[in-house]
């Protein structure tokens, strides 16, 4: 049975024209953080699963990841200057709230510490990757220093991850695409059932 799903996925793979691929994963690395996408579907998902597909299939490896490496730098960039033209009360609007002053919180306090450094480092904790963007435009922080650690941060993931990827799809085939979204349903499953049941009991108690 899974080896026919198997079988499945790498006709799928092989017979999905490159561009397709590029679009998909370039569109989805640049709105993790233009869009705040990245906090449904983390841009590192999209990557994997473009670099899995160019080991089993025709698209270009090298293309893919040249191409997330303009996507994650040019949307963070965008992130970053809606920041700069938004009120600090955006946390307290109807999509801050949905996001979560945890969420801000946990960006911000990464965020100060320090700079390019810092825009480096957000790069590799999930949510935060989304926020620091915006964040970092919020406060006014140089555009210098926001860039360099937004083109050396964002070439440094994509190609580490990227890499990763292509490494894995080349050794493990398909499978590795399989596991891969039978572990992303089942954490979706936790995360949205965490959710309501949170929400749920703040009903009851409030």
């Amino acid at each position: 049975m899974i080896q026919s799903i198997v079988d499945w996925i790498v006709h799928v793979v092989s017979s999905t024209p490159p561009w397709v691929v590029y679009l998909l994963v370039w569109g989805i690395v640049y709105s993790e953080a233009a869009f705040l996408v990245g906090l449904i579907l983390p841009g590192e998902t999209a990557l994997l699963a473009g670099a899995v597909a160019c080991a089993l299939g025709p698209t270009n490896i090298g293309w893919l990841i040249f191409g997330a490496c303009v996507a994650a730098i040019a949307g963070d960039f965008t992130g970053y200057q809606l920041g700069r033209r938004a009120s600090h009360h955006v946390t307290e609007t109807r999509i801050g709230r949905w996001i979560g002053q945890d969420r801000w919180d946990k960006a911000e306090h990464a965020m100060r510490r320090g700079g390019a450094t810092a825009v480096m480092t957000a790069r590799w904790i999930g949510y935060v990757r989304s926020l620091t963007p915006f964040l970092a435009g919020l406060s006014n922080m140089h555009t210098r220093t926001y860039l360099l650690g937004n083109v050396v941060g964002g070439i440094t993931y994509v190609v580490t991850v990227g890499t990763l990827g292509y490494v894995l799809g080349a050794s493990l085939g398909a499978k590795i695409l399989l596991y891969g979204a039978f572990g992303i349903g089942a954490l979706a499953i936790v995360v949205f059932g965490l959710r309501w049941w949170v929400h749920t009991t703040r009903r009851r108690t409030g």
